[in-house]
C-alpha cells in the first residue's frame, strides 16, 4: 500500500512540474516584456535630440545648424531611446541625408543618453559665379556656388559666399549658370570635369600660383561630354590641360590620356626642377614638393 502510495505522488509531481515550469516561465517572459517595453520611455534610456553631438569639425561647417536640419527634417524630435535597435542606422540615414555629409563613418551611444557621430564631410574645391543679368519675373539666382570634387553641389550661405576662403578654391569659368538643389550633382560635364581637376590639384593650387579653370567651348570631336581645359594662373596664362573624360572613357589608343594624377605630379616636377610657379616667379618651394 505505502509503495502504491508513493508512486501516486511521484506520479502527480512528474504532472503538475511541466505545468509549474511553464507557469514560471510564462510570468518571466511576461514581466520581462513590461520591463523592455517600458525601458525605452524611461529617463534612464530617453535620448533628447540636443544630447546628439557630431564629433567631427570642418571651417566649412556649423554642426549645430546641420543636427536641427536633420532632427527637423528626418522628424529626430519624438521619442528616441538607446534600447532601439535600429536607432544607430536611423541616424546614420538621417545624417547623410544632408548636403554636406558624405559619410556617416561610426555612431556611438553612451550612458547618461548621449550619442556621438563621426563623420566625413564633403570637401570644397570649386566655385561657379553667376555672370548672368537678372531678368524681370525671374527667380534670382545666388551669385556664387561651390561644389566638391564630384560635382556636387554644396550650400552656402551668405557669410561663406563673401568669405577669402572662396578665393582659395578653384574658378570654373565659361560655363552656363544653371546649378542644381544642394546635395545635387551638377549636370554640365564641364563643370564636373573641371571638379575633378580642381580635386587633384586642390593641394597645389597655391602653390602652383592658379586662379582659374576654363573649359574648352565645344567637346571633343566624337565625344559630347568630354571637353578639354586649360589652367588659367593669377597673371592670366595659359597651361594646356588637355581633355578630361567624365561619364565616358576612351577605348581608342591614340585617345588615351594620362590620368590627373599623372598630370600633377609632371606640374610638380617642372615646379621643382626650376624653383618657379606656373606664373614663372622664383618661389622657395623645398618641402613643399616630394622627390
Amino acid at each position: 500500500m505505502k509503495h502504491r502510495r508513493g508512486s501516486a505522488r511521484q506520479v502527480v509531481l512528474l504532472l503538475t512540474f511541466p505545468l509549474l515550469f511553464t507557469a514560471i516561465a510564462a510570468a518571466l517572459y511576461w514581466g520581462w516584456q513590461v520591463v523592455w517595453q517600458a525601458a525605452p520611455s524611461s529617463p534612464q534610456f530617453s535620448l533628447h535630440p540636443a544630447n546628439i553631438e557630431i564629433l567631427t569639425e570642418s571651417p566649412w561647417v556649423d554642426r549645430s545648424s546641420i543636427l536641427q536640419q536633420v532632427v527637423h527634417e528626418a522628424s529626430l524630435d519624438d521619442q528616441l531611446s538607446l534600447l532601439d535597435p535600429g536607432l544607430n542606422e536611423r541616424l546614420s540615414l538621417a545624417i547623410e541625408d544632408h548636403p554636406w555629409v558624405e559619410v556617416v563613418e561610426r555612431v556611438e551611444k553612451f550612458q547618461p543618453p548621449r550619442v556621438v557621430v563621426t563623420l566625413r564631410y564633403r570637401e570644397p574645391v570649386a566655385f561657379i559665379k553667376n555672370n548672368q543679368p537678372v531678368l524681370p519675373g525671374k527667380k534670382r539666382l545666388p551669385e556664387i556656388c561651390i561644389i566638391d570634387g564630384e560635382g556636387i553641389r554644396l550650400p552656402l550661405n551668405k557669410a561663406q559666399a563673401d568669405s577669402p576662403a572662396i578665393q582659395s578654391l578653384a574658378e570654373i569659368t565659361g560655363v552656363p549658370f544653371r546649378p542644381p538643389p544642394p546635395g545635387d550633382v551638377w549636370k554640365d560635364p564641364r563643370i564636373r570635369g573641371g571638379a575633378r581637376i580642381a580635386d587633384a590639384l586642390q593641394a597645389d593650387w597655391e602653390s602652383f600660383a592658379l586662379r582659374a579653370i576654363e573649359p574648352s567651348v565645344q567637346p571633343l570631336v566624337g565625344a559630347s561630354d568630354t571637353y578639354a581645359f586649360a589652367l588659367i594662373t593669377r597673371e592670366g596664362r595659359q597651361i594646356p590641360w588637355g581633355p578630361e573624360y567624365v561619364d565616358e572613357k576612351p577605348t581608342d589608343p591614340d585617345r588615351i590620356e594620362p590620368t590627373a594624377e599623372e598630370k600633377v605630379s609632371r606640374l610638380k616636377a617642372y615646379v621643382q626642377e626650376n624653383g618657379i610657379d606656373l606664373d614663372g616667379h622664383q618661389q622657395n618651394l623645398r618641402g613643399a614638393v616630394p622627390k
